[in-house]
């Protein structure tokens, strides 16, 4: 049985017993009882009764105008608004197409409604002439099912059901069926194909021992939780060189949801505002991913995941001026680019805050394997042929992994939801760090939902994966992100090592005075401070370096530089030094150092190498 054909049977059978003790009697399931209904459906078509004169005398009969076209409810809103049908087309071949036509549309002429139909298969029959338009129209108007359906006018949760756009997923025999009515058909790729066994075998169980993978399809997984435990919405960005592997990990993370078409499940960065609201709102409880970030400008990028993360698209006035409801959606987004959001948000002048840490998780696609995003190509000699075969594995089983993960967890939400927080409490014990800045921990929840999500799909027979391993590979990818980071202080402290690390990697000698006066150095005008190298006597293997005021406050501008300061300091970046003042003893951040270079006493920040970068490391000269 087709989605649309098991929907109507769910519509018709779960409302008779509501039905039978509001009218007393189970009824006709074309119409209530009436005088008079010049309409009916006999030999696969759809007739219509006609009366006309001869010799002063009415004879009736019967024409047959268009192929079978059930209505099987009548469809309104939670509000009691938006009124509609619930229509059945069974085409030639005796296929039959569900609709959810909207009420508004017999307002005009019925040319929407024709090309609708007409699109589903229905057929006039050519010996009506043009009087089955009119007829159409009467026959929709005229026609009352007793079955009623609750619409909504979009996909993702309403209530306890999950809607898509050709099933609807509820707990056992609920006594209202929930719908998508929509007045044009929508352009979507939340389908399926091939086999939940397909699937699992050629998709999912390749993810073994591949942290990143098992990531992607955690945090498909993890998606429609977000409604259920209260969760923003939010995205990960896999960055990384080209041929890395990223574009597979969106790929197979798609398959959880949907795909085919020439484009798959996978969108593009490169879309309008209108559009990517729409993508958001069709993607509603849902997984989107979007390749490709260097194809959209660093301004549209920055506003794009705001809009994503947040969930709302713009406001919107109507033709009179009035307010439009705008688009909703809560969503998780899977990105992929080689460079990351930050840095593509820089290269047109704009700052980060430090909240898009939060929504836009930045994660090095490299795994650090030496095979790009992957760490076991499970006896393939080559990451490209093993990227390869995901991805052609990806296009063919898609879809039925989404589906039976709802399926199995709407009967028993509140059951999940208890064992849900369990698991996400195990992981922040396991990952967040004493004394973690806030905005770790709210990273930390996120990858801790995501592994949770694993670890249900996993209990529930779905991905195939040994217990623990969507724990074990989502908490080593967080690891990564916090190494990567810098720490787990504030996201501003973090920014700020970021700038002081690459200010010494890449001006260690060009914008530091040499400690020991050197005539063949160049002095620069804009200089951050001073270096010292270690001489050829010396034990020393890494060079000292210490900033002055003007060149502490050029690379934290922007930023608190108190706080910034304080949590340098505290993370040991900053040494701290003690000085007399007002006759006692204090800890200072900065102090006068008498540089051999320089006449009198310069007051500078000393730079712990080691504390900045947890490893020895030497700058360019």
């Amino acid at each position: 049985m087709s989605g649309e054909s098991e929907i109507a049977a769910q519509v018709v059978e779960a409302t008779k017993a509501a039905e039978k003790k509001r009218v007393g009697g189970s009824g006709k399931r074309q119409q209530k009882s009436r005088k008079h209904f010049p309409f009916k459906i006999e030999n696969g078509q759809l007739w219509h009764e006609t009366s006309s004169d001869l010799d002063g005398e009415t004879r009736k009969r019967w024409v047959p105008f268009g192929s079978e076209l059930n209505v099987l409810a009548r469809t309104r809103s939670r509000e009691g608004q938006d009124h509609g049908r619930l229509l059945e087309i069974v085409d030639r071949d005796g296929e039959r197409h569900l609709w959810a036509m909207p009420a508004a549309l017999l307002a005009g002429s019925g040319e929407a409604i024709r090309a609708e139909l007409l699109r589903l298969g229905w057929e006039p029959v050519p010996g009506a002439g043009r009087k089955w338009r009119d007829w159409l129209l009467e026959f929709l108007i005229a026609a009352d099912p007793e079955d009623r359906a609750r619409c909504v006018s979009g996909i993702g949760w309403h209530g306890e059901a999950f809607v898509l756009p050709d099933e609807t997923i509820t707990a056992g025999e609920a006594a209202e069926r929930v719908i998508l009515q929509t007045a044009a058909p929508i352009d979507h790729a939340l389908a399926t194909s091939g086999t939940l066994d397909e699937w699992r075998d050629q998709v999912a169980r390749q993810a073994i021992g591949n942290s990143r993978l098992v990531l992607a399809l955690s945090a498909a997984f993890a998606a429609p939780l977000l409604a259920l435990t209260g969760e923003e919405g939010g995205g990960f960005h896999f960055r990384g060189s080209s041929s890395s592997g990223k574009s597979t990990a969106l790929a197979v993370a798609g398959s959880v949801w949907g795909g085919g078409g020439p484009r798959g499940y996978v969108q593009s960065w490169r879309a309008t505002d209108n559009a990517l609201e729409a993508l958001a709102a069709m993607h509603n409880s849902a997984c989107l991913c979007l390749d490709e970030l260097a194809q959209v400008e660093g301004r549209a990028a920055a506003h794009a995941a705001y809009m994503l993360s947040n969930g709302q698209g713009k406001a919107r006035a109507g033709r009179e001026g009035q307010a439009r409801k705008s688009h909703e959606w809560k969503l998780i987004f899977l990105s992929s680019g080689e460079i990351g959001l930050e840095d593509k948000i820089k290269e047109s002048g704009g700052r980060v805050a430090a909240g898009m840490e939060v929504r836009v998780v930045d994660l090095r696609a490299d795994a650090g394997a030496g095979l790009g995003l992957f760490e076991d190509l499970h006896d393939i000699p080559h990451a490209a042929t093993f990227a390869q075969r995901l991805k052609i594995a990806s296009g063919r089983y898609y879809g039925n992994p989404s589906r039976e993960f709802l399926r199995a967890l709407v009967p028993n939400l509140a059951e999940w939801r208890t064992g849900i927080e369990g698991m996400r409490k195990e992981f922040l014990a396991a990952a967040v760090p004493i004394g973690a800045d806030g905005q770790v921990r709210r990273v930390a929840d996120r990858f801790a939902l995501v592994a949770a999500a694993g670890e249900v799909a996993t209990n529930l027979e779905i991905t195939g994966w040994p217990e623990g391993e969507a724990l074990r590979s989502v908490l080593r990818c967080f690891k990564d992100w916090l190494s990567e980071r810098g720490g787990h202080g504030s996201g501003e402290v973090a920014d700020a090592k970021a700038r002081l690390r690459r200010a010494i990697e890449a001006d260690g000698h060009s914008r530091f005075l040499p400690w020991f006066h050197d005539p063949r150095t160049v002095i620069r005008t804009n200089a951050l401070g001073y270096v010292k190298r270690p001489i050829d006597d010396e034990p020393a293997s890494v060079p000292e370096f210490y900033l002055h005021a003007s060149g502490m406050a050029e690379l934290l501008s922007g930023l608190d530089r108190k706080a910034v300061l304080d949590g340098l300091a505290d993370d040991g970046v900053i040494v701290r030094h003690e000085v007399t003042r007002r006759g006692s003893k204090v800890l200072d951040l900065s102090k006068p150092f008498k540089v051999p270079s320089e006449k009198a006493l310069v007051r500078l920040y000393q730079i712990d190498l080691a504390a900045l970068t947890g490893e020895v490391v030497h700058s360019n000269d």
